[in-house]
């Protein structure tokens, strides 16, 4: 058996609101910096219902306060009451007894519109070069994926073309040129300038190298040439980000004033302390290069790239321990890009590690980076007056954070209903206490949801089995599991049925594993019921670049209490031709 990324099929498309804090007559400054207009005022009009209410089993937000059997009252973009009074009769009323209902979740750092097709032959980097307005309806696909995490909010650090959630976007970041050159800070107060005359909400700067697999630290930027930036951003009213890989480059970002510092490690004592005192604000992106490492197949990365990544990983975890400890504002960012949406949020549990709470986590995505933003009085929190931006997730996120990691089943996004998992096979909730109809919600079909939940399963089975992480396997699994195996020798086909216990002690009794990564495409994805769901797919073993084995995945998947389970795996084998 092998590993792999799968296709897109089964998922359907969905938008979001870009610019500002998403209003329509805000998209304008988004056109400004490069959207399409007409797309992006198309993507910016949900269908609002005019008044719902939503009865929560619990809400909880990141302070710890908790309201059990709560009535949510939302007016189209907005929250109108919180509490726990009946909703008035002819209200439209959203059940939700089952679940725990968090605040929508900020994404602090993104690429929205790095998108792969997966055209063969081709890689993230180096792709051919699109239309910007093609760009634009490709990366809706980043955006559903990144609501489906319950993302409703991001910050988007360097695209060229912006649509999205809730958007606030900095466009091209500022950078040191290629040749070099003396420092120029007149240049860079300048350019500042110039990225908020053309409708950005934030300043990108660029203050090292460190980007993909390279983990390079070297300072690009001297401290006068940051500061220059943030001064002409500051006296705009506006925020700037600095990007800094490496210690010396966030201490001359902190102490230029940024109000963000993104990446980094081997941060000292002193540059800790100092964003202690300033109130910056600290986007580590740990995750982003735990993505690297697993998606090094997918970019071509050389295999002398991963132990640096990995060593960096480690540094940014340590750093980030120590800045909390002190103090730090650490915010939630997930460096999304290309294959990476849909993972947004992996981040959270590498803050457990690094000693927050879940709660402490959850405000990492919540109140920190709203207040980053500006809107801690509409964004982050579940109050009169914020706005409509409500995730529900299966479990409680005060004891374990993972349930905000993978175990979002509805998000409601400015009062619109954008994905729904709640129950249902084909056509979903609907409904009584449902929204948007029979077999709608929010203006896509549910079922795809479901789809895409039953592909991000067989996604992560498969890169488990690639990396050999036979836990992890185990425990993707069902009690039970049986493995069928068809396979082509020189002509010759042969059959073998093992339980899932044989097949797994198999595997283990291999002295000489290979880590491998198997791309599948061509998948079909079939929900029976809330139960039962079937998935096929073409697959390729890929290792160390080289094709391997081909062949047919097929795997019916049951759903054990909370979680989709692999209850039947069955392949063919053929040899790559």
């Amino acid at each position: 058996m092998r590993s792999g990324r799968a296709g897109q099929a089964g998922r359907a498309g969905l938008g979001g609101q870009a610019g500002g804090v998403g209003r329509v007559g805000q998209v304008g400054r988004a056109c400004q910096v490069g959207v399409s207009c007409t797309l992006a005022l198309m993507f910016a009009m949900p269908a609002f219902a005019a008044t719902k209410a939503i009865r929560a089993g619990m809400v909880v937000d990141s302070s710890g306060k908790t309201i059990p059997n709560a009535v949510i009252v939302v007016d189209n973009d907005r929250i109108v009451s919180v509490g726990t009074s009946a909703p008035q009769a002819g209200v439209e009323v959203i059940d939700l007894s089952r679940f725990t209902v968090v605040p929508g979740l900020i994404d602090a750092h993104t690429h929205m519109t790095y998108y792969w097709d997966r055209a063969p032959g081709t890689r993230p980097l180096g792709q051919p070069r699109r239309p910007g307005g093609v760009t634009t309806v490709l990366a809706a696909e980043n955006a559903r994926l990144t609501l489906e995490t319950g993302v409703t909010t991001v910050r988007d650090l360097g695209a060229s073309k912006m649509i999205g959630p809730r958007m606030f976007v900095a466009g091209q970041g500022l950078s040191a040129p290629r040749g070099g050159g003396a420092p120029n800070p007149q240049s860079y107060r300048e350019q500042a300038e110039a990225r908020i005359a053309a409708g950005s909400d934030w300043v990108k700067v660029y203050g090292s190298r460190g980007s993909y697999q390279s983990v390079d630290t070297t300072q690009t930027l001297t401290f006068d040439e940051m500061k220059a930036a943030v001064d002409a951003a500051h006296a705009k009213n506006h925020r700037v980000a600095i990007h800094s890989y490496g210690p010396s480059g966030v201490k001359d970002a902190v102490r230029a004033g940024a109000d963000s510092v993104e990446h980094g490690i081997d941060l000292d004592d002193e540059t800790i302390a100092e964003m202690v005192t300033r109130g910056t604000v600290w986007v580590p992106t740990i995750d982003h290069n735990r993505y690297y490492v697993e998606a090094k197949d997918e970019f071509g990365f050389a295999p002398d790239t991963i132990p640096p990544l990995k060593v960096y990983i480690e540094k940014n975890l340590e750093s980030t321990r120590r800045a909390f400890k002190a103090g730090v504002k650490i915010a939630m960012g997930s460096d999304a890009v290309y294959t990476m949406f849909g993972q947004n949020t992996r981040e959270l549990a590498w803050f457990v590690k690094a000693g927050m709470t879940p709660l402490q986590a959850l405000a990492s995505a919540t109140t920190i980076p709203a207040a980053m933003l500006g809107h801690e009085r509409d964004l982050g929190a579940i109050a009169p007056g914020y706005f409509a931006d409500l995730v529900a997730v299966d479990g409680d996120p005060v004891a374990d954070v993972d349930v905000v990691i993978n175990k979002v089943r509805w998000v409601m996004k400015g009062g619109d209903v954008v994905v729904d998992r709640r129950s249902g096979g084909p056509g979903g909730s609907g409904g009584p206490g449902g929204s948007g109809g029979p077999g709608r919600s929010g203006g896509f079909d549910v079922d795809a949801a479901v789809q895409a939940e039953i592909q991000r399963v067989v996604d992560a089975f498969l890169l488990h089995l690639g990396d050999h992480e036979w836990d992890k396997v185990a425990a993707d699994l069902a009690p039970k599991a049986i493995v069928i195996v068809t396979r082509d020798r020189n002509g010759e086909w042969a059959n073998s049925y093992q339980t899932g216990d044989e097949w797994l002690a198999a595997l283990k009794r291999n002295p000489n594993p290979t880590t491998f990564r198997e791309p599948i495409s061509n998948v079909v994805v079939t929900v029976d019921s809330d139960h039962l769901a079937y998935l096929r797919a073409d697959f390729q073993v890929m290792r160390d670049g080289q094709p391997q084995s081909k062949g047919v995945d097929q795997f019916t998947l049951v759903r054990e209490g909370a979680a989709w389970k692999i209850a039947v795996v069955a392949y063919t084998s053929m040899p790559a031709r």
